[in-house]
């Protein structure tokens, strides 16, 4: 049975199954945000490399080593932004406040 999402790291596409697939999208559900397809589909993409990176991981210097580090980022940095494009239970974006620094 092939996975749901396409995965483009070449190297890392091999690790990328079924099963893995399945726990990463446990993982964004257990979030407790209802993201939108696009979404949810970078953020399963991204845990799924996580999960294969931290079970193939053998040697702390070994190329699943520095994808790990790359794709913890990754998703901490697409979470946040998928955070911030949901919108609430009222169906209101969260405002992004900005404030202006002037010198005196």
């Amino acid at each position: 049975m092939p996975t749901v999402y396409t995965y483009p790291d070449a190297y890392l596409s091999k690790y990328c199954t079924v099963d893995r697939e399945a726990r990463a999208t446990a993982d964004v559900a257990a979030i407790g945000t209802t993201f939108s397809s696009a979404w949810t589909e970078r953020l399963v993409i991204l845990r799924t490399y996580v999960l294969a990176c931290l079970e193939n991981m053998a040697d702390p210097e070994d190329l699943f080593t520095a994808k790990l580090k790359q794709y913890r980022m990754e998703y901490a940095d697409v979470l946040a932004q998928a955070r911030a494009a949901t919108p609430d239970a009222d169906g209101i974006i969260p405002p992004i406040f900005s404030i202006p620094l002037e010198r005196a």
